[in-house]
């Protein structure tokens, strides 16, 4: 599920990212910048595809090991990679961070997983320092 997130990302694909998230008021997705704490799905979709516009030559991956627990007799997991990269261009600025943490919380619903909380978040203070600018515009 998390390479298939990062395959949707990275094309931009709304429909599938779509499909990947319960869609209801308690979602939770937060990341490092502050603009990327949202609680309902119209917020998240909104958010994607700012990004997907502001976001040239994307390129999204796993490249860590991706750990699960199964949680509630298998009606529910966390999962987790402390490498998800991301290679990119937003506003000039070329930026490549390959390991992101990403964790997440799925449920089961009939016979698909879907998020229901989903976290991804920077780590590299130099490279926040030299965007920052770009994200606060953003």
């Amino acid at each position: 599920m998390l390479i298939d997130f990062a395959r949707a990302f990275a094309q931009g694909d709304l429909d599938a990212l779509g499909g990947m998230f319960v869609h209801d008021d308690a979602l939770i997705f937060y990341g490092t910048h502050d603009k990327l704490h949202f609680t309902r799905w119209a917020d998240v979709e909104r958010s994607f595809r700012r990004q997907s516009e502001v976001l040239k030559a994307l390129e999204c991956r796993i490249t860590g090991d991706i750990h699960v627990r199964l949680l509630a007799g298998g009606a529910a997991a966390c999962a987790g990679t402390a490498g998800f990269g991301i290679h990119t261009e937003m506003a000039g600025v070329r930026f490549d961070l390959p390991a992101l943490r990403l964790t997440c919380t799925v449920e089961r619903h009939e016979s698909r997983w879907r998020f229901v909380q989903i976290h991804l978040s920077v780590s590299d203070n130099p490279f926040l320092a030299r965007v920052g600018h770009v994200l606060e515009g953003a």
